[in-house]
């Protein structure tokens, strides 16, 4: 358990940085920022090329884009790297927590989404 441990934390600090990117880049794309094409959101245009894999085509004829192929498979390995220690974490969530405690969280975990997505179907 204790080499799952360093293995969740030391996954967790590798990619920490990029999770909460991913996460600020998705809301402002969500709040439709990212479409803008005015000297306010360049950053945030840019940073969403990372996210979206693909570049901006400005109004000047000129592009925006800060992905590569190192960055897709940089990508790639955070996505598994989320995956793996969101396991371990409840594993450890499990094995060192109060076993309902952490079978309810994760249960809402799944139940509120799933229930979010049938109540919009609904309508």
């Amino acid at each position: 358990m204790q080499k799952l441990r360093k293995a969740h934390l030391y996954l967790g600090c590798l990619f920490a940085p990029m999770i909460v990117f991913f996460a600020v880049t998705g809301v402002l794309q969500m709040a439709g920022l990212h479409y803008r094409d005015n000297s306010d959101s360049k950053i945030v245009m840019l940073a969403s090329t990372i996210h979206m894999e693909h570049g901006f085509k400005l109004k000047n004829g000129g592009s925006l884009d800060w992905s590569s192929p190192a960055m897709h498979l940089f990508v790639f390995a955070m996505a598994a790297g989320l995956v793996l220690t969101t396991v371990i974490g409840v594993v450890m969530a499990f094995k060192f927590g109060k076993g309902r405690a952490a079978f309810w969280s994760l249960f809402a975990g799944v139940a509120v989404p799933a229930l979010l997505v049938l109540l919009k179907i609904g309508h």
